[in-house]
């Protein structure tokens, strides 16, 4: 009986794909109509993203969804039809297959979006799965579904947001805006360890392709988390440290204590997170993620380290607000010549991965980091042009 179920569910998930396919068809025999949304609709377009989405829950269309990347990265103006698209078929569906394959194809959408000319990038994303509820699976398995693509949802939304802001407001590089960002990236990282199985029997192709593509923005984000505090490091602790930006009516040494405070809650999230994410790497391997099984362990920072730092930190702040250095004298971090020396060491072992920024110096985004499979690498644009008609 059970069996039969399965069948004439997926039978009906079927039928649902054909219907939406032929009603792209039909629409794409219509005369356009006027407004934004109407604007931004393309049959073909639409056309891949049903094919990508499909609600087959036990395997991805992996030609589907690369064509749509190709299109994406071909043509950055494409961007915004293909997330409209997006959110058409999101905004209306129930079936959590269905949904996490539209975030699994936004997400890389995202990535190009990041990527493309400042005017065809993308804001935020345009549809709320907030409160999904799953109506495609039993209800002893639909809680966690409805769980994983809310988890899923929540980090892409904010993930977007942040991209948004930091597209209105310009390329802030002061002390400020650089520890902004720090605070930023390690609420990310929290959101995208919420992005896990939430019930028993969730250990399917889909959940496992859709941690794949979370491992892979962990080692993103978790790298640009370690290269931002070294940077903060160097600015705070180094032979010439930086002066911090002063709020109006702000004392210098407010504005030194100010910055120490907020590095140091920056410094102690950073020790945390790596526990954290120590234990979730545990757990995809035990699920067998494949881009989390040959990932190197994640070192912690031990607390009493932590703790004198903080000292060295807040000692620093106090002495340059409230005394000016004579000329001559030993700066208070010389690397080659104090204690400090075995702290910035320590304080490496944060930097678990390899720096990327000369791949995203030449504005490329590799497929394979080391041994680990980016599922986002978008077919080459000769597999969509050499291919059949999308809307038949």
């Amino acid at each position: 009986m059970t069996n039969a179920r399965q069948w004439w569910r997926r039978a009906a998930a079927a039928v649902k794909d054909r219907r939406s396919l032929y009603l792209t068809r039909v629409a794409a025999l219509r005369p356009p109509g006027a407004g934004v949304a109407a604007a931004l609709r393309s049959p073909e377009l639409e056309a891949a993203v049903i094919r990508a989405t499909s609600h087959d829950e036990r395997s991805v269309d992996y030609g589907s969804a690369s064509r749509v990347f190709a299109l994406a990265r071909a043509s950055p103006p494409a961007l915004q039809p293909l997330m409209w698209a997006l959110a058409r078929r999101a905004g209306r569906t129930r079936c959590w297959a269905v949904a996490l394959k539209a975030l699994m194809l936004a997400h890389g959408l995202l990535l190009r979006s990041d990527l493309a000319p400042r005017a065809a990038r993308l804001g935020r994303v345009p549809f709320d799965l907030a409160d999904f509820r799953d109506r495609s699976s039993p209800p002893s398995k639909s809680a966690g579904f409805s769980a994983f693509v809310r988890a899923y949802f929540r980090f892409l939304d904010t993930r977007s947001l942040f991209a948004a802001q930091e597209l209105d407001a310009g390329e802030a590089d002061d002390e400020d805006a650089r520890l902004d960002r720090l605070t930023k990236q390690q609420h990310l990282l929290d959101l995208l360890m919420q992005i896990r199985p939430y019930g028993d029997g969730m250990e399917q192709g889909l959940i496992l392709e859709a941690m794949d593509c979370v491992v892979i923005e962990i080692f993103e984000v978790y790298s640009q988390i370690c290269t931002g505090i070294a940077r903060f490091l160097v600015a705070v602790l180094g032979s010439a440290p930086t002066t911090p930006r002063r709020r109006p009516g702000e004392t210098l040494a407010a504005a030194r204590r100010r910055r120490g405070v907020q590095g140091m809650r920056v410094l102690r999230k950073a020790a945390e997170q790596s526990a954290q994410l120590s234990s979730y790497f545990e757990l995809c391997r035990g699920l067998g993620v494949l881009n989390a099984a040959e990932f190197p362990a994640v070192e912690r920072v031990p607390d009493d380290d932590i703790r004198e730092l903080e000292k060295l930190i807040m000692s620093h702040v106090v002495e340059e607000g409230s005394k000016v250095p004579e000329t001559g004298s030993k700066a208070l971090v010389a690397v080659e010549e104090t204690g400090l020396a075995s702290r910035t060491v320590v304080t490496k072992e944060w930097v678990v991965f390899d720096d990327d920024d000369d791949n995203a110096a030449a504005g490329a985004r590799q497929g394979h980091f080391g041994g680990y499979v980016n599922p986002f690498v978008a077919a080459p644009w000769d597999a969509v042009a050499s291919s059949r008609d999308l809307l038949v």
